[in-house]
């Protein structure tokens, strides 16, 4: 099928909410110390702290723990995201964290009111990766640093793999693809750091595993009628493109040692001021 030139933009916006809500379990299994480690050592006992895109928090509260008594805010565009987080951590003893519903081209920050600014899983869904980063980097204070983390689609590695399992990836990449955003901002993060014009700019890579879980969820993912209706209402895929798919990924599952391995890109800079 070809993707139809446009579609109505409240759609794809609801769109996008159910992707972040489809995703959130697995997002909350997230930490500080497995998906931001890289940034750790960047952050000081009273640091105040932005972490943009927060989804459920289980990042942000991590990073909350490394600056305490300091002060850490979680932004997300999306309310259920907030609602989840302030779920999460509302057990915690955190008085320096808060949640804030908050879009990243209206920020109602300052310029130069953070010590560090944090970002995860975020530029992959922008269309104008380099622009977000100028505009985050006004809200740094000089010397500040700056941390993003993204996947890299194009360092999957499935085992076992199959030609009905490749074209199953091939279609979830068409419509992340379509929704905005890129699915390889990972490789390009550095690159996008200095344009913005940040220095002292270090890249670095880790690799994650699943296995059967995962493809269950996968096969889920793609029997979802949400998924379904959008995939259909911008002509990317016909109805038994999308059994296949959701077949290929339950057949992968119960393969005996089913792998798959996925890179997370991260890189740093430093406001000049």
């Amino acid at each position: 099928m070809n993707p139809k030139d446009s579609t109505d933009p409240s759609a794809t916006r609801a769109f996008r909410e159910w992707l972040h809500a489809a995703h959130s379990p697995a997002h909350s299994r997230r930490t500080a110390g497995t998906h931001a480690a890289f940034f750790l050592p960047h952050l000081t006992p009273g640091m105040r702290v932005l972490d943009v895109g927060c989804g459920p928090g289980s990042i942000t509260a991590g990073l909350a723990d490394a600056v305490a008594p300091g002060e850490v805010i979680g932004i997300d565009a999306n309310p259920a995201a907030i609602e989840a987080a302030m779920r999460l951590t509302a057990a915690a003893n955190r008085p320096g964290l808060r949640f804030e519903v908050a879009d990243l081209y209206r920020l109602p920050f300052a310029d130069d009111s953070f010590d560090a600014i944090f970002a995860h899983a975020l530029l992959q869904h922008l269309p104008d990766a380099e622009d977000a980063l100028g505009r985050l980097r006004c809200l740094l204070k000089p010397g500040g640093v700056i941390a993003v983390a993204d996947a890299d689609y194009g360092g999957s590695i499935t085992w076992p793999s199959s030609p009905g399992l490749r074209r199953a990836e091939k279609l979830a990449l068409r419509v992340r693809r379509y929704s905005g955003g890129d699915v390889l901002v990972g490789r390009k993060l550095a690159a996008y750091l200095e344009a913005a014009g940040f220095e002292g700019v270090a890249a670095g890579a880790t690799a994650t595993v699943s296995g059967a879980a995962d493809g269950h969820w996968q096969s889920a993912y793609f029997r979802s009628p949400e998924l379904r209706e959008h995939v259909s209402a911008v002509g990317l895929a016909t109805e038994a493109e999308m059994e296949a798919a959701a077949d290929e990924w339950a057949r992968w599952a119960r393969s005996p040692g089913a792998y798959w391995g996925r890179f997370w890109c991260h890189a740093t800079g430093v406001n000049p001021g």
